[in-house]
Order: C-alpha cells, then sequence, then structure tokens
C-alpha cells in the first residue's frame, strides 16, 4: 500500500468538538455506506471513554479497530482553530491523528501502520507536524516517514 492511499490529510477543519470530530471521521470512513456512521461514532466514543488519546501538547490519536473499516488508513486532521475542551481534562487540541485499521487487515499493511506508530514517539517530529503553516508542508513531513 503506498502511502497515499495510506494517508489522508484534511488540513484547517472547521470542527469545534470531539463530536463534530468523530462525525467527520465517520462520514469520511463510511462513504459507501453511511449506515455504519453511527457504529464508527460509538466505537471512536467507547474508545476515547476507555482512556486518553492525548499523545503530546496538542495532539491526539484517536484509533480503533473495527469490520465497519472497509479500508485502513491514518488520517490527519489539522483544526483550523483548536478545540478548547475536548473533555474535562483534554483542553486546546491542534491536531488529531487518526489510526483506523480494519479488522483482519493485511500483515504488511499492519507492520506499515506500526512503524508509523514508533515515529510518533519523537516529539520532534510531532512539533513539526504541529507547526506546518500549510497543506503542503505537513504532506512532506508525512512523506519523510
Amino acid at each position: 500500500m503506498e502511502n497515499n492511499l495510506l494517508y489522508h490529510v484534511y488540513f484547517d477543519c472547521g470542527l469545534t468538538t470531539k463530536e463534530e470530530v468523530h462525525t467527520f471521521i465517520s462520514e469520511m470512513v463510511c462513504q459507501e455506506d453511511p449506515s455504519q456512521q453511527e457504529e464508527i461514532i460509538n466505537q471512536l466514543n467507547d474508545r476515547d471513554m476507555a482512556g486518553s488519546t492525548l499523545i503530546a501538547e496538542h495532539v491526539m490519536l484517536p484509533h480503533i479497530e473495527s469490520d465497519k473499516i472497509k479500508k485502513s488508513q491514518i488520517m490527519f486532521i489539522r483544526l483550523a482553530n483548536p478545540i478548547l475542551s475536548w473533555n474535562w481534562q483534554t483542553k486546546d487540541i491542534r491536531l488529531l491523528i487518526v489510526i483506523l485499521l480494519k479488522e483482519n487487515e493485511d500483515e504488511q499493511v499492519k507492520k506499515r501502520i506500526s512503524s508509523f506508530t514508533r515515529t510518533l514517539a519523537d516529539e520532534a517530529y510531532l512539533s513539526r507536524l504541529l507547526n506546518c503553516s500549510d497543506e503542503e508542508t505537513l504532506n512532506k513531513e508525512i512523506k519523510k516517514t
């Protein structure tokens, strides 16, 4: 699977709440089958309630594995304005890196996603992603992985 098929960038998104983010993700994932959107939202909410997905200041990593996902992908959602309150303890979210894994995914794709997640341990890399001023720069940073 090539990078451009695995990574999807949404820059300057006007999402203002966790609910809007989850709805947006479900709409992108379930374009061919809108009836599945509610289940994706429920799974994202369940994951969020299981524990914080905050991986760095201003950066969230929502992630799920689901039989409702038809194509595994990593979504980069750069917000136009920060979400000031994600929940009672998480504030000022500016970037979401969303990992969506289809159930029973091919081992090669799992390895690519796993390799990418290791890059998220690099604070400098996260800072560069967070501070990209335009979509082209963000895409270049992503392609470096």
